[in-house]
């Protein structure tokens, strides 16, 4: 392929985004150009989730769009792993490469060198760094297992390098992510856990911040809330952690190992140690054979927890997977209707925890600088925060912390004033 610039459009969780950038970084070093997304590029790479049939399918109707550009496009990622998702790839018509795992993608693709420190040559505010790969889980309805099923840690001593090599770039907001983010350092010897990880994490030098990706309800342990809760400028307050239903019923059907009692236990325990934190989640609905009365516990468990955040995904059938077989399985008007009741209850708690941040103040990473001297970005407790009166000339640069009294809240976002 005679090719000069790329960009790539990554679908799914944290750590196929992480392995998207790390795939940029490759393609960056081999000489090609990162094209911003309102320009054309010659190679345009689709990195695929499967975890719902509807990623699935964005995966492949944005495939398509691509081949219809005149691009030469790759496909990479999860939906590329298993057999029969490699051979639907491949009969897309215009595809060029089909590959799955992305290191040999790189290398089909000419571009045979190392990963540098070469990721603040992207155009990215926060910073993803990737620590764990592969669960082995056994949720009924999840097809991750399938494709990734292998865990592998990213030993402590490079992942420290690797931080410090971001850091060193100017990034000031690191998220550490996995596939189970929990089971991190379950395969190093001698083993290591996240906690032990974020604690040697924790005593690198220079400004910076770390955020956590997804982590299971059984894994948020003491140890960890204690490591966070004594850095509070340098671990955000804020756990994303899967509720998926809060009814014990189809939490057994699900393969999932707790109960409704005890994620709500688990929540006590991060608000007794954590101040203000931004507790958020995912709920599954219409999982095989869940009742109204099944969808309402739910949606009990949610209010009980004060949530900051609810991403509310519908359940689809994943080929291999336990819950396929399952039946009766819920109506899929059924389903939409229940997906829009979660969604609403989400926005209603989101607004609820926005409006209990105000008056407080928050830390930001600025994200975007407008040519009038706005600026906006995320705080620590996850939060879209508008800056209203813009910056200071020296704090007037993309991907700094800057402290912010938050003043009210306006829609989806905060807004609050910069102080001294």
């Amino acid at each position: 392929m005679d090719l000069s610039s790329f960009r790539i459009i990554s679908f799914g969780c944290k750590v196929n985004q992480a392995e998207g950038e790390a795939l940029a970084v490759h393609l960056c070093a081999a000489g090609l150009a990162e094209a911003p997304d309102d320009a054309a590029a010659d190679l345009l790479i689709i990195n695929t989730c499967c975890v719902t049939a509807e990623a699935a399918r964005q995966g492949r109707q944005r495939i398509r769009r691509a081949a219809r550009s005149g691009a030469a496009v790759a496909v990479t990622g999860c939906d590329a792993h298993s057999a029969a998702g490699d051979e639907a790839l491949r009969r897309i018509e215009g595809v060029r490469l089909v590959e799955a795992d992305k290191q040999r993608l790189v290398e089909q693709l000419g571009a045979r060198l190392s990963l540098a420190a070469m990721r603040p040559a992207l155009d990215r505010s926060r910073a993803l760094l990737k620590i764990q790969d592969g669960c082995p889980g056994g949720c009924t309805f999840c097809i991750v297992p399938l494709v990734r099923p292998v865990v592998r840690s990213l030993p402590p001593a490079e992942a420290a390098r690797d931080l410090a090599d971001l850091v060193a770039a100017g990034f000031r907001e690191v998220v550490l992510c996995g596939i189970h983010l929990g089971l991190y350092g379950a395969d190093l010897r001698p083993r290591a856990t996240l906690p032990d990880l974020v604690g040697r994490l924790l005593s690198a030098p220079g400004e910076f911040r770390l955020r956590l990706s997804s982590i299971e309800p059984m894994e948020v342990t003491d140890a960890l809330l204690e490591r966070m809760a004594a850095e509070p400028e340098r671990v955000c307050p804020h756990l994303h952690v899967p509720l998926q239903s809060g009814d014990d019923g189809v939490l057994v059907r699900m393969g999932r190992p707790y109960t409704a009692a005890e994620f709500l236990s688990m929540t006590e325990r991060v608000r007794r140690t954590l101040e203000r934190p931004a507790i958020t989640t995912d709920v599954l609905v219409g999982f095989p054979s869940e009742t109204d009365a099944a969808f309402k516990r739910t949606l009990a468990v949610c209010r009980e927890a004060g949530l900051a955040r609810i991403h509310v995904f519908p359940y689809s059938a994943r080929p291999g997977t336990a819950a396929a077989a399952m039946r009766p399985q819920v109506p899929a008007e059924t389903i939409r209707a229940r997906r829009a009741e979660a969604a609403a209850l989400g926005e209603h708690l989101a607004a609820a925890y926005r409006a209990s941040l105000v008056e407080t103040q928050g830390r930001v990473v600025v994200e975007n600088l407008g040519p009038d001297g706005s600026a906006e970005g995320l705080s620590e407790r996850y939060q879209r925060v508008r800056i209203v009166g813009g910056l200071p000339s020296n704090a007037a640069r993309r991907r700094q912390i800057v402290r912010v009294h938050l003043t009210r809240a306006a829609g989806e976002c905060l807004e609050g004033e910069v102080l001294a």
